[in-house]
Protein backbone atom coordinates (compact mmCIF):
# COMPACT_ATOMS: atom_id res chain seq x y z
CA UNK A 1 0.00 0.00 0.00
CA UNK A 2 1.34 3.52 -1.22
CA UNK A 3 1.71 6.20 1.79
CA UNK A 4 -1.00 8.39 -0.25
CA UNK A 5 -3.57 5.26 0.40
CA UNK A 6 -2.92 5.23 3.93
CA UNK A 7 -5.38 8.31 4.34
CA UNK A 8 -7.87 6.70 2.45
CA UNK A 9 -7.99 4.21 4.47
CA UNK A 10 -8.29 6.15 7.57
CA UNK A 11 -10.99 8.20 6.11
CA UNK A 12 -12.87 4.82 5.19
CA UNK A 13 -12.42 3.73 8.60
CA UNK A 14 -14.00 6.24 10.32
CA UNK A 15 -16.91 6.24 8.00
CA UNK A 16 -17.54 2.53 8.97
CA UNK A 17 -17.35 3.83 12.80
CA UNK A 18 -19.67 6.63 12.24
CA UNK A 19 -22.24 4.13 10.87
CA UNK A 20 -21.92 2.47 14.21
CA UNK A 21 -22.59 5.06 16.09
CA UNK A 22 -26.44 5.82 16.26
CA UNK A 23 -27.76 8.59 17.57
CA UNK A 24 -30.11 11.44 16.35
CA UNK A 25 -29.75 15.21 16.76
CA UNK A 26 -32.55 17.35 16.88
CA UNK A 27 -33.60 20.08 14.89
CA UNK A 28 -36.12 22.46 14.50
CA UNK A 29 -39.00 22.21 11.90
CA UNK A 30 -39.49 24.87 9.89
CA UNK A 31 -42.86 26.87 9.24
CA UNK A 32 -43.96 24.92 6.28
CA UNK A 33 -47.22 25.01 4.27
CA UNK A 34 -46.71 20.86 3.56
CA UNK A 35 -45.56 18.41 6.57
CA UNK A 36 -42.00 17.02 6.44
CA UNK A 37 -39.97 14.75 8.21
CA UNK A 38 -37.56 16.73 11.34
CA UNK A 39 -34.80 15.53 9.04
CA UNK A 40 -33.61 15.90 5.61
CA UNK A 41 -32.56 12.28 4.77
CA UNK A 42 -33.22 10.27 1.24
CA UNK A 43 -36.46 9.98 0.63
CA UNK A 44 -38.16 7.45 3.64
CA UNK A 45 -40.97 5.88 4.40
CA UNK A 46 -41.45 7.33 8.58
CA UNK A 47 -42.09 5.11 10.66
CA UNK A 48 -43.76 7.63 13.26
CA UNK A 49 -47.39 8.05 13.17
CA UNK A 50 -47.12 11.70 11.97
CA UNK A 51 -50.90 13.91 11.78
CA UNK A 52 -49.64 13.88 8.23
CA UNK A 53 -47.19 13.53 5.16
CA UNK A 54 -46.63 15.62 2.23
CA UNK A 55 -44.46 14.06 -0.59
CA UNK A 56 -43.39 16.27 -3.74
CA UNK A 57 -42.83 14.36 -6.76
CA UNK A 58 -39.95 15.46 -9.07
CA UNK A 59 -42.06 15.78 -12.38
CA UNK A 60 -42.90 13.81 -15.39
CA UNK A 61 -42.75 14.30 -18.75
CA UNK A 62 -46.42 15.37 -20.18
CA UNK A 63 -46.31 16.62 -23.68
CA UNK A 64 -49.18 14.30 -24.69
CA UNK A 65 -46.94 12.76 -27.32
CA UNK A 66 -47.30 8.95 -27.99
CA UNK A 67 -45.44 6.70 -25.55
CA UNK A 68 -44.51 9.99 -23.41
CA UNK A 69 -46.21 10.21 -19.66
CA UNK A 70 -46.27 9.53 -16.55
CA UNK A 71 -47.74 8.40 -12.67
CA UNK A 72 -47.91 9.11 -8.89
CA UNK A 73 -48.54 5.74 -7.22
CA UNK A 74 -49.43 6.39 -3.56
CA UNK A 75 -48.96 2.71 -1.28
CA UNK A 76 -51.01 2.64 1.69
CA UNK A 77 -48.82 -0.08 4.69
CA UNK A 78 -51.76 -0.08 7.04
CA UNK A 79 -54.81 -1.20 7.75
CA UNK A 80 -56.26 2.24 8.15
CA UNK A 81 -57.67 3.83 5.04
CA UNK A 82 -56.12 7.06 4.26
CA UNK A 83 -57.07 10.36 3.24
CA UNK A 84 -55.41 12.96 1.72
CA UNK A 85 -54.95 15.80 -1.20
CA UNK A 86 -53.16 15.39 -4.66
CA UNK A 87 -52.29 18.67 -6.25
CA UNK A 88 -50.44 18.74 -9.95
CA UNK A 89 -48.29 21.42 -11.23
CA UNK A 90 -47.42 22.80 -15.03
CA UNK A 91 -45.86 25.70 -15.66
CA UNK A 92 -49.13 27.14 -15.96
CA UNK A 93 -49.55 26.93 -12.31
CA UNK A 94 -51.99 24.49 -10.66
CA UNK A 95 -53.76 22.52 -13.06
CA UNK A 96 -55.46 19.82 -10.95
CA UNK A 97 -56.37 19.82 -7.28
CA UNK A 98 -58.27 16.61 -6.13
CA UNK A 99 -58.74 14.72 -2.44
CA UNK A 100 -57.79 11.09 -2.50
CA UNK A 101 -58.89 8.54 -0.51
CA UNK A 102 -56.71 5.22 -0.40
CA UNK A 103 -58.04 1.80 1.08
CA UNK A 104 -56.39 0.20 3.46
CA UNK A 105 -53.00 -2.22 2.21
CA UNK A 106 -54.22 -1.08 -1.41
CA UNK A 107 -52.60 1.21 -3.76
CA UNK A 108 -53.95 4.64 -5.85
CA UNK A 109 -52.47 5.35 -9.12
CA UNK A 110 -53.03 8.90 -10.11
CA UNK A 111 -52.48 9.37 -14.39
CA UNK A 112 -50.98 12.73 -15.03
CA UNK A 113 -51.38 12.92 -18.16
CA UNK A 114 -55.22 13.33 -17.80
CA UNK A 115 -54.45 16.52 -16.00
CA UNK A 116 -51.81 17.85 -17.44
CA UNK A 117 -50.64 18.92 -20.97
CA UNK A 118 -47.26 20.08 -20.75
CA UNK A 119 -43.12 19.82 -21.33
CA UNK A 120 -43.70 18.49 -17.65
CA UNK A 121 -45.46 18.14 -14.59
CA UNK A 122 -44.76 17.81 -10.84
CA UNK A 123 -47.88 16.13 -8.29
CA UNK A 124 -47.58 17.02 -4.63
CA UNK A 125 -49.20 14.29 -2.40
CA UNK A 126 -50.49 15.35 1.20
CA UNK A 127 -51.52 12.62 2.95
CA UNK A 128 -53.38 12.62 6.26
CA UNK A 129 -52.41 10.67 9.54
CA UNK A 130 -49.41 9.26 7.73
CA UNK A 131 -48.91 5.66 6.98
CA UNK A 132 -48.85 6.10 3.18
CA UNK A 133 -45.82 6.48 0.72
CA UNK A 134 -45.23 7.98 -2.74
CA UNK A 135 -43.48 6.71 -5.93
CA UNK A 136 -43.51 8.13 -9.23
CA UNK A 137 -43.29 6.54 -12.59
CA UNK A 138 -42.22 8.46 -15.82
CA UNK A 139 -42.68 6.94 -19.17
CA UNK A 140 -40.89 7.47 -22.55
CA UNK A 141 -40.32 5.84 -26.04
CA UNK A 142 -36.82 5.38 -24.72
CA UNK A 143 -37.83 3.93 -21.50
CA UNK A 144 -39.93 3.81 -18.31
CA UNK A 145 -37.76 5.17 -15.21
CA UNK A 146 -39.18 5.20 -11.60
CA UNK A 147 -38.00 7.78 -8.35
CA UNK A 148 -39.29 8.19 -5.11
CA UNK A 149 -40.59 11.58 -4.38
CA UNK A 150 -39.11 13.70 -1.41
CA UNK A 151 -40.24 14.39 1.85
CA UNK A 152 -39.39 17.81 1.94
CA UNK A 153 -38.78 20.74 0.04
CA UNK A 154 -35.33 22.96 -0.16
CA UNK A 155 -33.29 26.06 -0.12
CA UNK A 156 -30.72 24.00 -2.16
CA UNK A 157 -30.32 21.35 -4.78
CA UNK A 158 -27.25 19.38 -6.22
CA UNK A 159 -26.87 16.97 -9.55
CA UNK A 160 -23.55 15.39 -9.80
CA UNK A 161 -23.83 14.11 -13.53
CA UNK A 162 -25.50 15.50 -16.66
CA UNK A 163 -24.49 14.83 -20.13
CA UNK A 164 -24.98 16.44 -23.08
CA UNK A 165 -22.54 14.24 -26.08
CA UNK A 166 -23.88 13.98 -28.96
CA UNK A 167 -27.40 15.78 -28.77
CA UNK A 168 -28.19 14.04 -25.38
CA UNK A 169 -30.82 16.29 -23.63
CA UNK A 170 -31.08 17.39 -19.87
CA UNK A 171 -33.67 19.63 -18.56
CA UNK A 172 -34.08 20.89 -15.05
CA UNK A 173 -37.54 20.69 -13.47
CA UNK A 174 -38.06 22.88 -10.58
CA UNK A 175 -41.57 23.39 -8.76
CA UNK A 176 -42.07 25.91 -6.24
CA UNK A 177 -45.05 24.48 -4.49
CA UNK A 178 -45.73 27.31 -1.99
CA UNK A 179 -47.69 30.91 -1.92
CA UNK A 180 -44.61 32.73 -2.41
CA UNK A 181 -42.28 32.82 -5.10
CA UNK A 182 -38.91 31.16 -5.50
CA UNK A 183 -35.95 33.60 -6.13
CA UNK A 184 -32.96 31.16 -6.63
CA UNK A 185 -29.26 31.19 -8.18
CA UNK A 186 -27.94 28.43 -10.46
CA UNK A 187 -24.16 28.12 -11.45
CA UNK A 188 -23.14 24.48 -13.09
CA UNK A 189 -19.33 23.05 -13.14
CA UNK A 190 -17.65 20.86 -15.83
CA UNK A 191 -14.06 18.95 -15.50
CA UNK A 192 -13.02 22.14 -16.80
CA UNK A 193 -14.71 25.38 -15.58
CA UNK A 194 -17.58 26.26 -13.31
CA UNK A 195 -19.94 29.39 -14.91
CA UNK A 196 -22.93 31.54 -12.89
CA UNK A 197 -25.08 32.49 -16.59
CA UNK A 198 -26.80 36.02 -15.72
CA UNK A 199 -29.99 34.83 -16.93
CA UNK A 200 -30.10 31.90 -13.73
CA UNK A 201 -28.67 34.69 -11.18
CA UNK A 202 -31.82 35.58 -9.04
CA UNK A 203 -34.29 33.77 -11.34
CA UNK A 204 -37.87 33.50 -10.16
CA UNK A 205 -40.36 30.20 -9.84
CA UNK A 206 -43.88 31.36 -9.65
CA UNK A 207 -46.23 30.58 -6.69
CA UNK A 208 -47.76 26.69 -7.25
CA UNK A 209 -46.06 26.53 -10.36
CA UNK A 210 -43.27 24.81 -11.76
CA UNK A 211 -40.42 25.78 -14.53
CA UNK A 212 -38.40 23.86 -16.47
CA UNK A 213 -34.78 24.88 -17.69
CA UNK A 214 -32.81 22.98 -20.58
CA UNK A 215 -29.64 22.60 -19.87
CA UNK A 216 -28.79 23.48 -23.14
CA UNK A 217 -29.40 27.50 -22.57
CA UNK A 218 -27.03 27.24 -19.84
CA UNK A 219 -24.89 26.85 -22.62
CA UNK A 220 -23.71 23.64 -21.56
CA UNK A 221 -23.38 21.51 -24.65
CA UNK A 222 -21.64 18.39 -25.98
CA UNK A 223 -20.42 18.32 -22.27
CA UNK A 224 -19.57 14.87 -20.48
CA UNK A 225 -20.16 15.78 -17.24
CA UNK A 226 -22.39 18.81 -15.86
CA UNK A 227 -22.64 19.29 -12.68
CA UNK A 228 -25.02 22.21 -10.78
CA UNK A 229 -26.10 23.85 -7.90
CA UNK A 230 -29.36 25.70 -7.15
CA UNK A 231 -29.19 27.69 -4.91
CA UNK A 232 -32.47 29.44 -3.18
CA UNK A 233 -32.02 32.97 -1.66
CA UNK A 234 -36.12 33.52 -0.55
CA UNK A 235 -37.68 30.15 -0.77
CA UNK A 236 -37.80 26.65 -1.24
CA UNK A 237 -38.52 24.30 -4.12
CA UNK A 238 -38.10 20.83 -5.32
CA UNK A 239 -35.95 19.80 -8.04
CA UNK A 240 -35.61 17.66 -10.85
CA UNK A 241 -33.48 16.03 -13.86
CA UNK A 242 -35.03 14.31 -16.60
CA UNK A 243 -32.54 13.01 -18.58
CA UNK A 244 -32.60 11.62 -22.32
CA UNK A 245 -29.83 9.86 -23.87
CA UNK A 246 -29.37 9.20 -27.12
CA UNK A 247 -25.32 8.87 -27.89
CA UNK A 248 -21.83 9.52 -26.24
CA UNK A 249 -22.26 5.93 -25.36
CA UNK A 250 -25.82 6.31 -23.39
CA UNK A 251 -28.97 5.36 -23.94
CA UNK A 252 -32.09 5.57 -22.11
CA UNK A 253 -34.56 7.65 -20.63
CA UNK A 254 -33.92 9.05 -16.78
CA UNK A 255 -36.32 10.83 -14.10
CA UNK A 256 -34.89 11.19 -10.74
CA UNK A 257 -34.70 13.82 -7.54
CA UNK A 258 -31.68 15.79 -7.24
CA UNK A 259 -29.57 15.81 -3.35
CA UNK A 260 -31.71 18.94 -0.94
CA UNK A 261 -27.72 18.12 1.37
CA UNK A 262 -23.89 17.87 0.32
CA UNK A 263 -22.63 14.74 1.95
CA UNK A 264 -19.31 13.39 3.31
CA UNK A 265 -20.09 9.88 2.31
CA UNK A 266 -22.45 8.25 0.10
CA UNK A 267 -22.88 4.61 -0.67
CA UNK A 268 -23.90 2.31 -3.59
CA UNK A 269 -25.23 -0.91 -3.23
CA UNK A 270 -25.18 -2.07 -7.55
CA UNK A 271 -21.88 -1.55 -9.58
CA UNK A 272 -20.43 -4.01 -12.10
CA UNK A 273 -17.44 -4.76 -14.13
CA UNK A 274 -17.96 -6.65 -17.37
CA UNK A 275 -17.82 -7.05 -21.05
CA UNK A 276 -19.36 -4.21 -22.59
CA UNK A 277 -20.44 -2.88 -19.04
CA UNK A 278 -19.33 1.26 -18.52
CA UNK A 279 -19.29 2.31 -15.31
CA UNK A 280 -18.50 5.49 -14.11
CA UNK A 281 -19.38 8.11 -11.09
CA UNK A 282 -19.73 11.78 -11.20
CA UNK A 283 -18.31 13.53 -7.94
CA UNK A 284 -19.21 17.48 -7.63
CA UNK A 285 -17.18 19.69 -5.38
CA UNK A 286 -19.63 22.86 -5.30
CA UNK A 287 -17.72 24.22 -1.86
CA UNK A 288 -14.62 26.59 -2.25
CA UNK A 289 -12.32 24.38 -1.00
CA UNK A 290 -10.33 21.31 -2.55
CA UNK A 291 -11.42 17.79 -1.24
CA UNK A 292 -10.15 14.39 -1.03
CA UNK A 293 -12.60 11.65 -1.73
CA UNK A 294 -11.66 7.91 -0.89
CA UNK A 295 -13.24 4.91 -2.70
CA UNK A 296 -13.94 1.90 -0.94
CA UNK A 297 -15.45 -1.35 -2.66
CA UNK A 298 -17.19 -3.36 -0.63
CA UNK A 299 -19.24 -6.89 -1.49
CA UNK A 300 -16.20 -8.73 -2.90
CA UNK A 301 -14.29 -11.80 -1.63
CA UNK A 302 -11.45 -11.80 0.42
CA UNK A 303 -9.37 -13.12 -2.67
CA UNK A 304 -10.62 -10.54 -4.91
CA UNK A 305 -7.10 -8.91 -3.53
CA UNK A 306 -8.71 -5.07 -4.29
CA UNK A 307 -6.42 -2.50 -2.73
CA UNK A 308 -7.05 0.70 -1.59
CA UNK A 309 -7.10 3.64 -4.30
CA UNK A 310 -4.76 6.66 -3.31
CA UNK A 311 -7.72 9.33 -2.85
CA UNK A 312 -9.69 10.87 -5.55
CA UNK A 313 -8.65 15.19 -5.65
CA UNK A 314 -11.67 17.42 -6.53
CA UNK A 315 -11.03 20.76 -7.36
CA UNK A 316 -13.25 23.49 -5.65
CA UNK A 317 -16.55 24.09 -7.63
CA UNK A 318 -15.97 21.26 -10.14
CA UNK A 319 -17.14 18.12 -11.14
CA UNK A 320 -14.73 14.86 -11.65
CA UNK A 321 -15.39 11.83 -13.22
CA UNK A 322 -14.19 8.17 -11.72
CA UNK A 323 -14.32 5.39 -13.61
CA UNK A 324 -13.39 2.12 -11.46
CA UNK A 325 -11.33 0.47 -14.22
CA UNK A 326 -8.95 3.89 -14.25
CA UNK A 327 -6.73 5.87 -11.65
CA UNK A 328 -6.30 9.47 -12.25
CA UNK A 329 -4.01 11.74 -11.86
CA UNK A 330 -4.71 15.10 -11.89
CA UNK A 331 -2.26 17.65 -13.39
CA UNK A 332 -0.24 19.51 -10.99
CA UNK A 333 1.92 22.51 -10.65
CA UNK A 334 5.59 22.80 -9.40
CA UNK A 335 4.64 23.02 -5.42
CA UNK A 336 2.77 19.51 -5.98
CA UNK A 337 -0.44 21.57 -5.75
CA UNK A 338 -3.69 20.58 -8.03
CA UNK A 339 -3.97 23.13 -10.45
CA UNK A 340 -7.65 24.80 -10.52
CA UNK A 341 -7.89 24.27 -14.23
CA UNK A 342 -6.59 20.63 -13.68
CA UNK A 343 -6.61 17.87 -16.42
CA UNK A 344 -7.36 14.16 -15.27
CA UNK A 345 -5.35 11.57 -16.95
CA UNK A 346 -5.44 7.87 -17.44
CA UNK A 347 -2.34 6.78 -14.89
CA UNK A 348 -3.09 3.27 -14.83
CA UNK A 349 -5.47 0.20 -14.66
CA UNK A 350 -6.91 -1.02 -11.80
CA UNK A 351 -6.56 -4.95 -12.82
CA UNK A 352 -7.39 -6.23 -9.39
CA UNK A 353 -11.44 -5.10 -9.41
CA UNK A 354 -12.51 -8.67 -10.60
CA UNK A 355 -16.14 -8.92 -13.01
CA UNK A 356 -18.73 -9.49 -10.63
CA UNK A 357 -21.01 -6.98 -8.59
CA UNK A 358 -19.59 -4.61 -5.90
CA UNK A 359 -20.76 -1.81 -3.75
CA UNK A 360 -19.12 1.78 -3.57
CA UNK A 361 -18.71 4.13 -0.56
CA UNK A 362 -17.28 7.46 -1.09
CA UNK A 363 -15.79 9.17 1.90
CA UNK A 364 -14.46 12.30 2.56
CA UNK A 365 -13.11 13.70 6.11
CA UNK A 366 -14.20 17.09 5.01
CA UNK A 367 -17.29 18.80 6.26
CA UNK A 368 -20.53 17.72 4.08
CA UNK A 369 -19.01 18.89 0.34
CA UNK A 370 -19.48 16.39 -2.48
CA UNK A 371 -22.56 14.91 -4.17
CA UNK A 372 -21.92 11.40 -5.88
CA UNK A 373 -23.75 9.93 -8.09
CA UNK A 374 -23.36 6.31 -11.00
CA UNK A 375 -23.60 6.01 -14.47
CA UNK A 376 -24.16 2.52 -15.23
CA UNK A 377 -24.17 1.52 -19.32
CA UNK A 378 -24.91 -2.61 -19.95
CA UNK A 379 -25.03 -3.90 -23.00
CA UNK A 380 -28.50 -5.61 -24.20
CA UNK A 381 -29.01 -8.82 -25.73
CA UNK A 382 -30.47 -7.14 -29.21
CA UNK A 383 -26.43 -5.38 -29.34
CA UNK A 384 -27.65 -2.13 -28.37
CA UNK A 385 -27.07 -0.39 -24.96
CA UNK A 386 -29.08 1.14 -21.59
CA UNK A 387 -28.09 3.50 -19.62
CA UNK A 388 -29.31 4.20 -15.96
CA UNK A 389 -28.05 7.41 -13.31
CA UNK A 390 -28.23 6.63 -9.89
CA UNK A 391 -27.48 8.88 -6.94
CA UNK A 392 -25.81 7.57 -3.49
CA UNK A 393 -27.68 6.70 -0.37
CA UNK A 394 -26.55 8.24 2.85
CA UNK A 395 -26.51 7.28 5.90
CA UNK A 396 -28.80 9.05 9.00
CA UNK A 397 -26.68 9.88 11.54
CA UNK A 398 -25.46 6.87 11.82
CA UNK A 399 -28.56 4.88 11.01
CA UNK A 400 -28.69 2.73 8.30
CA UNK A 401 -32.01 0.82 8.20
CA UNK A 402 -32.88 -3.21 8.54
CA UNK A 403 -36.76 -2.45 6.31
CA UNK A 404 -36.93 -1.27 2.80
CA UNK A 405 -40.17 -0.29 0.85
CA UNK A 406 -40.92 -0.81 -2.37
CA UNK A 407 -44.04 0.07 -3.90
CA UNK A 408 -43.38 0.12 -7.85
CA UNK A 409 -41.85 -3.26 -9.02
CA UNK A 410 -41.96 -5.10 -11.89
CA UNK A 411 -44.69 -6.37 -13.74
CA UNK A 412 -43.77 -8.97 -15.19
CA UNK A 413 -41.37 -12.05 -13.79
CA UNK A 414 -37.72 -10.32 -13.04
CA UNK A 415 -34.44 -11.66 -12.81
CA UNK A 416 -31.89 -9.85 -10.25
CA UNK A 417 -34.70 -6.95 -9.79
CA UNK A 418 -33.51 -6.19 -6.11
CA UNK A 419 -29.63 -5.57 -5.69
CA UNK A 420 -28.96 -6.48 -1.55
CA UNK A 421 -25.51 -4.93 0.23
CA UNK A 422 -24.67 -6.42 3.36
CA UNK A 423 -22.81 -3.61 5.19
CA UNK A 424 -22.45 -5.19 8.28
CA UNK A 425 -19.78 -8.14 8.96
CA UNK A 426 -22.37 -10.64 10.21
CA UNK A 427 -24.13 -13.32 8.31
CA UNK A 428 -27.88 -12.50 7.72
CA UNK A 429 -31.07 -13.44 6.14
CA UNK A 430 -33.20 -11.81 4.34
CA UNK A 431 -36.98 -11.78 3.58
CA UNK A 432 -39.40 -10.45 1.05
CA UNK A 433 -42.89 -9.69 2.25
CA UNK A 434 -45.73 -8.35 -0.03
CA UNK A 435 -49.15 -6.43 1.01
CA UNK A 436 -52.62 -8.25 0.22
CA UNK A 437 -55.73 -7.43 1.12
CA UNK A 438 -55.19 -9.09 4.57
CA UNK A 439 -51.88 -6.75 4.87
CA UNK A 440 -48.14 -7.97 4.93
CA UNK A 441 -47.29 -11.58 4.16
CA UNK A 442 -43.64 -13.22 3.64
CA UNK A 443 -42.89 -14.55 0.45
CA UNK A 444 -42.35 -18.31 1.17
CA UNK A 445 -40.02 -18.72 -1.89
CA UNK A 446 -38.35 -15.44 -0.70
CA UNK A 447 -38.29 -15.91 3.17
CA UNK A 448 -34.94 -16.21 5.21
CA UNK A 449 -32.55 -15.40 2.00
CA UNK A 450 -28.90 -16.01 3.03
CA UNK A 451 -26.90 -12.99 2.98
CA UNK A 452 -23.28 -13.74 3.89
CA UNK A 453 -21.91 -10.74 5.63
CA UNK A 454 -20.30 -7.91 3.74
CA UNK A 455 -21.86 -9.45 0.88
CA UNK A 456 -23.82 -8.09 -2.20
CA UNK A 457 -26.71 -10.87 -3.64
CA UNK A 458 -29.20 -9.74 -5.68
CA UNK A 459 -32.93 -11.44 -5.47
CA UNK A 460 -35.23 -12.63 -8.38
CA UNK A 461 -38.90 -10.92 -8.54
CA UNK A 462 -40.41 -14.22 -10.03
CA UNK A 463 -42.51 -15.58 -8.02
CA UNK A 464 -46.43 -14.75 -8.73
CA UNK A 465 -46.55 -12.85 -5.34
CA UNK A 466 -43.45 -10.75 -5.70
CA UNK A 467 -44.92 -9.42 -9.19
CA UNK A 468 -47.00 -6.22 -9.25
CA UNK A 469 -47.22 -5.72 -5.86
CA UNK A 470 -46.10 -3.44 -3.02
CA UNK A 471 -43.13 -5.23 -1.07
CA UNK A 472 -41.56 -5.06 2.27
CA UNK A 473 -37.76 -6.62 2.64
CA UNK A 474 -36.42 -7.15 5.83
CA UNK A 475 -33.50 -7.73 6.78
CA UNK A 476 -31.43 -9.34 9.76
CA UNK A 477 -28.59 -6.96 9.17
CA UNK A 478 -28.21 -3.36 8.04
CA UNK A 479 -28.08 -2.95 4.37
CA UNK A 480 -28.65 -0.90 0.95
CA UNK A 481 -31.12 -2.05 -1.46
CA UNK A 482 -31.42 -0.76 -5.12
CA UNK A 483 -34.35 -1.99 -7.65
CA UNK A 484 -33.43 -2.61 -11.31
CA UNK A 485 -36.98 -2.61 -13.13
CA UNK A 486 -37.27 -3.27 -17.23
CA UNK A 487 -37.16 -0.61 -19.13
CA UNK A 488 -40.56 -1.38 -20.74
CA UNK A 489 -42.24 -0.60 -24.13
CA UNK A 490 -40.54 -3.59 -25.99
CA UNK A 491 -37.27 -2.17 -24.62
CA UNK A 492 -33.72 -4.34 -23.00
CA UNK A 493 -32.21 -3.19 -20.43
CA UNK A 494 -32.63 -1.94 -16.65
CA UNK A 495 -33.70 1.50 -14.85
CA UNK A 496 -32.38 1.53 -11.33
CA UNK A 497 -33.35 3.44 -8.23
CA UNK A 498 -33.73 2.80 -4.60
CA UNK A 499 -36.59 1.50 -2.62
CA UNK A 500 -37.48 3.74 0.37
CA UNK A 501 -35.61 2.99 3.74
CA UNK A 502 -38.23 2.89 6.84
CA UNK A 503 -37.24 6.05 8.88
CA UNK A 504 -36.34 6.02 12.78
CA UNK A 505 -39.49 6.21 14.78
Amino acid sequence: MSRRAIPGLIVVVLGFIALVWIGRTTEERPTPTFAVISQSWMPAVDASESLSDSWFCPGVPATGEAGVGGSVVVSNRTEQQLAGRFTVFTDEGVVEERDLTVKSWEQVTIDVDAFASADFASVVVEIESGGGFVEQIDEHPAGRSVAPCANTTSDKWYFADGFTLDGSIESLVLTNPFDEPVVADLRFATEGREAQPNQFQGFTIAPRSLRSIPIAELGARDEPVISVAIEATAGRLVAGRAQHYVGGGRLGYDVSLGSPELREQWWFADGEQGPGISESFSIYNPTDEPVEVTVFFGGLPLSAGVTDLDPIPVPPRRAVIFDPSVDLVPSTDATGAITEESDFEVFEPITELPEGRHGTVFSTLAQPSIVVERVLTRPTDAGSVSTSVVLGAVARDGFVPTTWHLGVGPDEPTAAALVIYNIDQIDATVTVGAIGPGGEFDIPSLTDVALPRGSIITIDLTDPDAVGQELIVRSTSRVFIERLLPRGRGLEGRSGSWLLPSAIP
